[in-house]
């Protein structure tokens, strides 16, 4: 439901303006807002669950998010959709984060890589939802996921608490001494290629395959791959690694980023290979969170995405700026180059 919450309006930016007299582009700068908020609430709420709980972190997060979104369905004016969508990032981002930390702690089963896989995997379930209620008037969509959000919120109070309370956040400095200083530059890096690739090509890819005139069935198609292409990613960390990974797909990205200017008539099947490079951010989380000693976990993960939720809330709107497919081509291109490097080095440690 974090998903379907922060995405719901990538499949609104129109109606939205007309009805708030604002342009599309005024609209999609909430996108940017949201992961800004992201930003903040990571820090802010994983510190909590550090300090406090994986539980109350899960349902506070949840709480923001579900809230700011049902709000945003009544909004008069851009700037209270502003105000509200910058909360849904707050809630969201900070959500993922601490549940990354969960799974890195509680999960016994083996494959964690695979679990991750799954568990990110769902953001595009949640697309997927929006893709097919983007018929809905979007007031009443923003309201509906709102509320369906909310009544998930007693699930997390069921979470199981993976490391102990220290009743105080961490010191942030924690995560800089030693050797983790490399660890969380190298892990910003990654984080941030991976974000900056996704974040736009979510957002952008379903207008423009509509501008281009593709099948109205990619728009559904393209999150159902995104889903299986992340879990197949997850598994196939546990068995040869995560950087190993990213470096096999990070190529594959390159490849259709370039492609893509070029693509014409194949440019949804271009589009989907790209998908399917993205898949490396399905496990980066666990990846990451397993890096960190517990005490600081969930603190580090979510410093670790800070960057990588900044950039990927300006992403969309410069590659926009930029046009397409020529933008989107060398944003993709220019991450999969930065990924493939950062996870090389990353391996290392």
């Amino acid at each position: 439901m974090s998903a379907a919450s922060v995405f719901s309006i990538t499949f609104k930016l129109r109606e939205v303006a007309s009805a708030l007299g604002a342009s599309t582009l005024e609209v999609a700068l909430a996108i940017t807002l949201s992961f800004i908020g992201g930003a903040i609430g990571g820090v802010a709420l994983g510190a909590l669950a550090d300090a406090y709980g994986r539980r109350l972190g899960l349902f506070t997060s949840i709480l923001v998010f579900s809230a700011a979104e049902a709000l945003a369905g009544f909004a008069k004016s851009i700037w209270l959709l502003y105000a509200a969508w910058l909360s849904v990032g707050f809630g969201v981002n900070a959500e993922n984060g601490i549940a990354y930390a969960v799974i890195a702690e509680t999960w016994r089963g083996g494959r964690p890589g695979l679990i991750g896989g799954l568990t990110q995997g769902l953001y595009f379930i949640g697309m997927f939802l929006d893709a097919a209620l983007s018929f809905l008037p979007w007031r009443l969509l923003f309201v509906l996921i709102g509320v369906a959000s909310a009544a998930t919120a007693p699930l997390a109070l069921l979470v199981p608490e993976g490391a102990g309370r220290r009743g105080k956040a961490p010191p942030l400095a924690e995560i800089f001494r030693g050797g983790l200083l490399a660890v969380t530059a190298l892990a910003s890096a990654l984080v941030a290629a991976a974000f900056m690739y996704t974040i736009p090509l979510a957002t952008l890819a379903p207008d423009y395959l509509e501008e281009i005139g593709a099948e109205a069935l990619w728009r559904l198609a393209l999150p159902l791959l995104g889903f299986a292409a992340f879990a197949l990613a997850g598994w196939l960390s546990d068995i040869f690694g995560g950087g190993r990974v990213v470096m096999a797909l990070a190529p594959i990205g390159l490849a259709s980023a370039l492609a893509l200017p070029l693509a014409g008539a194949l440019s949804a099947p271009d589009l989907a290979a790209a998908y399917f490079a993205s898949s490396y951010f399905a496990y980066l989380g666990v990846w990451i969170s397993e890096l960190y000693p517990a005490e600081v976990r969930a603190t580090a993960t979510n410093f670790v995405f800070t960057l990588g939720r900044v950039m990927g809330g300006v992403g969309p709107a410069l590659v926009a700026a930029a046009g397409l497919p020529w933008g989107l081509s060398l944003d993709l291109a220019a991450c999969s180059l930065a990924a493939l490097i950062s996870a090389a080095l990353l391996s290392r440690r």
